[in-house]
């Protein structure tokens, strides 16, 4: 089973999720984020993990269109629970990628 299968049906343990977090695939990223949010898996790994990825907001970083890793790492920090106003790279941004963040949790279904 491909890890974006077995994220997608739920069949990851937590601690593959976290091992996942560390590959620099946007598509495993974004499905290993997206189901982290979706599940509320929540603990200090995967914590730390997702602030360190909220800091890839670079070009070359790009998750899908617009958006970035980091600004996916930031949705799915506030998706478990973390006050978005606390966390240092969300802010930094400016209020057009705020509002693309809005969108990109509009179209993520958060």
């Amino acid at each position: 089973m491909y890890p974006v299968d077995k994220i997608n049906t739920g069949n990851c343990s937590v601690e593959e999720l976290e091992n996942l977090l560390d590959k620099n695939n946007p598509i495993i990223l974004y499905h290993v984020m997206t189901a982290i949010g979706n599940y509320g898996v929540h603990n200090d790994k995967i914590m730390k993990k997702l602030y360190e990825l909220s800091f890839k907001r670079n070009t070359e970083d790009k998750l899908l269109g617009y958006y970035k890793i980091g600004d996916l790492a930031i949705l799915t920090l506030q998706k478990i629970g973390e006050n978005i106003e606390d966390i240092s790279t969300y802010q930094t941004l400016d209020d057009f990628d705020r509002k693309m963040l809005l969108q990109l949790a509009t179209e993520i279904g958060w």
